[in-house]
């Protein structure tokens, strides 16, 4: 066996269990819910009964359902903002992590913090109790921990439009939640902040260029790779956001007992996820520097 496959062996060994995983907990179930989004499902004593229904329960959320397409249409508008705060704050946050300075480990792992939380029962808490409102889909509001007064009343008299005054108040109140959801997007960042040679900034030095300069003409284009990475973990964990309604909507259907209505939502959100995200790295990788 020659070095380069005994290399490769390894790599799959060490890639197993992740290979396993996906076809275990991702691919059987994505194959599952394709098949319910067809059939009208229902349960008895002996299991899940699937009775073939064609197009029906796609043709329901197109042209019935009153709320399916005004919550995919709000959560596709307002991923774009949300992808931008999210990763202008992480690229900043990163490129200051990298300076030393007295209590950067500290700071590191204060804006991390969040990514540990997120994976426990605090933030089950936070999302049922604190982040949302509301008893279900249709009369759930966005709730938030730090909230900004609002605009339209302090700027009314300006004659400011009305919808830019509550578009900039949304923002500012999201301000603490986006955030909170920039830990790995920070962490990915540093990373590759931290893998650029210091050589090309004392070339840089040397030839006189600024501070903003260095970073859009060195700094920018090396971590672009992982900004691509960053960019679409980021839309992904928007669209599964905890208070994304699509997904209320879909667990509602879920929780009573609806499988075939919830999983058609869910194949049809994926796909929609799935173009999107296949746009996005198509439209960035052309810009995209691999050293």
């Amino acid at each position: 066996m020659t070095m380069k496959k005994y290399r490769s062996m390894w790599g799959f060994i060490f890639i197993s269990p992740w290979i396993v995983g996906i076809l275990v907990f991702f691919v059987w179930p994505m194959i599952e819910s394709i098949i319910y989004s067809f059939c009208k499902v229902t349960v008895n004593e002996t299991g899940f009964v699937k009775t073939f229904v064609g197009t029906d329960n796609f043709i329901y959320f197109f042209t019935k359902d009153t709320f399916f397409l005004r919550y995919l249409t709000e959560s596709i508008g307002g991923i774009i903002p949300s992808v931008l705060m999210i990763l202008t704050f992480s690229v900043v946050i990163a490129v200051v992590l990298k300076e030393e300075f007295f209590g950067r480990t500290l700071a590191r792992a204060v804006f991390f913090f969040p990514v540990i939380i997120a994976s426990g029962v605090v933030i089950t808490i936070l999302k049922q109790q604190v982040m949302m409102s509301g008893s279900n889909v249709t009369d759930m509001a966005p709730s938030y921990l730090f909230k900004a007064p609002s605009l339209v009343n302090l700027f009314a008299q300006f004659g400011i439009p009305v919808a830019i005054l509550q578009s900039i108040t949304t923002i500012l109140n999201q301000i603490f939640d986006l955030t909170w959801k920039s830990g790995v997007q920070i962490l990915l960042l540093l990373a590759a902040i931290k893998n650029i040679p210091a050589s090309f900034y004392d070339v840089a030095i040397m030839e006189g260029a600024t501070g903003w300069e260095r970073f859009w003409k060195i700094t920018f284009p090396a971590i672009m790779p992982t900004l691509l990475v960053a960019i679409t973990y980021t839309i992904i964990d928007g669209f599964t956001d905890y208070g994304n309604k699509v997904m209320v909507q879909m667990r509602d259907f879920y929780t009573n007992n609806n499988y075939a209505y919830s999983a058609t939502i869910g194949v049809i959100y994926f796909l929609c996820i799935l173009v999107i995200v296949g746009v996005v790295n198509v439209l960035i990788s052309r810009k995209t520097f691999y050293a």
